[in-house]
């Protein structure tokens, strides 16, 4: 399977999670549990406190909308955290945008909270939301309700794909890692013992990897009764080139901290024009595509060459 191909089998996965989340209908339940509150909300006597703009509140009026499908209250979010889906959704807000905004708000969503947030985060969260849908309402040409449960399902999806890009970048992390396990438990060659994240590798056990974080994957060989880096092997597989450098200063961060003669490589997710020019100017002996050493079998080849032939001398 070359890149290309593999980059399309991604995006059809990807697809048909988005799908099947959006197609679960969860911003409908969502919308019954809104419709069904009947403690009164006092959103009329407070529109400054809980940023409502004067005129988008005379517009829901005048359209006879009920406000708490549009607006949110800190009562109605106290009472049912979940809520903050449909109004974080009718601002299309992100997830990580409200929680620098305002704090964190996917366990509320998730059910995952342990306790009911308090008044005060429920009414900064509130405000936030309130202060962006009435924007988007007094921005429109004759906004409806039908407009806001639109921007909902917008917000699923892309909240959905935003999750989905972390996973994967777990999920390439773990997929080489279990690749580079199972390639020593197979190849005779290269006697191994696993100590829980180490392996030490080689008859006189004196190279061992460790399995950690920054680095990722680094080889260690035993000198005078003493473990020193070797080598070290950075994942970052996100596919996002949004984030591409964001990563690239975490991959740098890290191999600052080896040895001057440690040769340092990187697994990435994607390689945007700005990588690499930034690629050659760091200490990074080589770096390699995660989708053609998981799905080419030449590239993995060139991988495993590459550590376990040019770099240790095990193979």
């Amino acid at each position: 399977m070359d890149d290309r191909q593999a980059r399309l089998e991604a995006a059809r996965q990807r697809a048909l999670i988005i799908s099947e989340r959006v197609r679960e209908r969860a911003d409908e339940g969502i919308r019954k549990i809104i419709q069904t509150y009947r403690a009164a909300l006092d959103f009329e006597d407070r529109l400054e406190d809980l940023a409502i703009a004067p005129e988008a509140w005379a517009y829901i009026v005048q359209a006879q909308i009920d406000p708490k499908l549009v607006f949110a209250h800190p009562d109605l979010l106290q009472a049912h955290p979940q809520t903050s889906l449909h109004y974080r959704g009718i601002a299309t807000l992100s997830l990580k945008r409200v929680q620098l905004m305002a704090g964190p708000v996917k366990s509320w969503e998730d059910g995952a909270f342990r306790r009911p947030p308090d008044s005060i985060k429920c009414l900064s969260v509130a405000r936030v939301y309130n202060a962006v849908i009435s924007v988007i309402i007094t921005g429109a040409d004759g906004w409806t309700l039908q407009n806001g449960y639109r921007n909902i399902l917008a917000t699923i999806g892309i909240t959905q794909d935003g999750v989905l890009r972390n996973l994967v970048g777990q999920e390439g992390e773990v997929a080489v890692k279990e690749r580079i396990t199972d390639w020593l438990a197979k190849n005779d060659a290269v006697p191994t013992k696993v100590h829980g994240s180490t392996t030490f590798i080689g008859a006189a056990e004196e190279v061992r990897m460790v399995y950690g974080s920054e680095p990722d994957i680094k080889f260690e060989n035993r000198t005078g009764g003493e473990w020193q880096i070797i080598a070290t092997v950075e994942i970052k597989s996100g596919t996002d080139p949004a984030g591409a450098l964001e990563r690239l200063g975490a991959i740098q961060k890290s191999f600052e901290q080896t040895p001057p003669r440690s040769l340092n490589f990187a697994v990435l997710g994607v390689v945007t024009p700005e990588m690499r020019r930034r690629l050659d100017e760091m200490n990074v002996a080589r770096d390699f595509l995660l989708y053609r050493i998981l799905n080419d079998e030449r590239a993995w080849d060139d991988f495993i060459r590459e550590l376990f032939h040019h770099t240790l001398r095990l193979i």
